[in-house]
């Protein structure tokens, strides 16, 4: 997904189209490239926009990394289907997303530009403030969903270490799937499902035990 498809619903002027443009063509560059080993003269030749326009939309290049991942961040925080669920209390639907949440990416090129991100993060405040924010909020809805599936003071503990565990498994599959990309992955992920379905089920048996 590009960062024009992200603001898709949203009317751009012209100077938005350029930085879509812009973050775009970086966005490519980066996922063959790394961010380190890209740079101005690259993504200007990739966008067709002249270094000079680039440096008015963008100070550095560490503002097209902080649009980019802020972009990023902002897709994967879209979490409508699974407000809607929870709202409604369906568990099976929330299950469902929690299921869907350790898939990995279809596009191997957005498994890496997320691990990309996930490097940049440990070695850049800036990018590791925008990168905390998605991972709060993130953390924030796994720890709603399992309280809908297993509700009650008792089980709080374990669902907040459960929340961790999910994400520590979406994302460590993503970086297994990139050293391994001859994996077959979909016996793995129907194990992990199975893994996640054991452990939601026990934590539920707990809060019927009162």
């Amino acid at each position: 997904m590009t960062w024009m498809d992200a603001c898709v619903d949203v009317p751009l002027s012209k100077a938005e189209i350029r930085r879509v443009k812009l973050v775009d063509a970086a966005r490519k560059l980066f996922i063959a490239n790394g961010f380190h080993a890209t740079g101005m003269a690259q993504i200007a030749k990739e966008s067709g926009i002249a270094v000079g326009q680039i440096y008015r939309d963008f100070a550095s290049k560490e503002d097209i990394v902080a649009a980019l991942v802020e972009a990023d961040c902002a897709r994967v925080l879209e979490f409508d289907e699974l407000d809607t669920a929870i709202v409604a209390g369906d568990r099976e639907r929330v299950r469902a997303w929690l299921h869907g949440f350790i898939e990995p990416e279809d596009s191997l090129e957005d498994a890496r530009l997320f691990a990309e991100i996930v490097a940049e993060s440990s070695r850049n405040h800036r990018i590791a403030a925008i990168f905390t924010n998605m991972l709060d909020g993130l953390r924030m809805r796994l720890k709603g969903s399992l309280a809908l599936l297993a509700p009650g003071d008792k089980t709080a503990a374990e669902r907040e270490l459960m929340s961790d565990t999910l994400t520590t498994l979406s994302i460590g599959l993503l970086h297994y799937r990139l050293l391994r990309p001859d994996l077959q992955v979909k016996p793995l992920i129907s194990a992990l499902h199975d893994l996640i379905d054991r452990e939601v089920d026990r934590l539920a048996a707990l809060t019927e035990q009162g």
